[in-house]
């Protein structure tokens, strides 16, 4: 009977922890600091969230969260999450890793229509990357890797979807 009792209340206990975490995300929620210094790294440090997006009847958005690696590089990742329904509400029915374990290093700047971005090579799992990156106040655009490229690999355009600051 009290072995019965015990095992009853570790399953509630269970429960509830598995509930919180649920409801908090387990911690994984909590946007990174920001960079108050001044090189060339430090406007894209910490966390950023993209809207809420229709993904083919269902709702979606981006996560990244960069971590100063040196004032010329940094690390991080990039997550898209998907949702039954419109809202992005609810938990994630899809978590697909975009960029895991990036490192990125700064290779200059290019023009982008109006804008003048930045240029980041480097390599995360799913291999090596270039990336185009602008930060305009509290917003990130991020380039389109499937725009055409210039002639080292970077995209000449940006994903019409932007990132806000967390």
């Amino acid at each position: 009977m009290k072995t019965q009792l015990r095992h009853g209340f570790k399953l509630v206990t269970l429960s509830l922890a598995i509930a919180a975490l649920t409801a908090c995300g387990g911690g994984n929620d909590d946007p990174l600091p920001n960079d108050p210094s001044d090189d060339v790294v430090s406007k894209y440090i910490g966390s950023w969230l993209s809207e809420c997006y229709d993904d083919k009847g269902a709702s979606a958005h981006l996560r990244a969260d960069f971590t100063k690696a040196s004032a010329t590089g940094f690390t991080g990742e990039v997550v898209a999450y998907a949702y039954i329904g419109t809202s992005c509400s609810g938990p994630a029915v899809r978590v697909e890793k975009v960029f895991t374990r990036m490192v990125m290093s700064h290779d200059g700047t290019k023009a982008v229509g109006a804008v003048t971005a930045d240029k980041f090579a480097g390599t995360s799992d799913q291999g090596s990357a270039k990336v185009l990156l602008q930060v305009s106040g509290n917003t990130l655009q991020i380039g389109n890797p499937s725009a055409a490229k210039d002639s080292q690999g970077y995209p000449n355009a940006f994903y019409d979807r932007s990132l806000s600051r967390l």
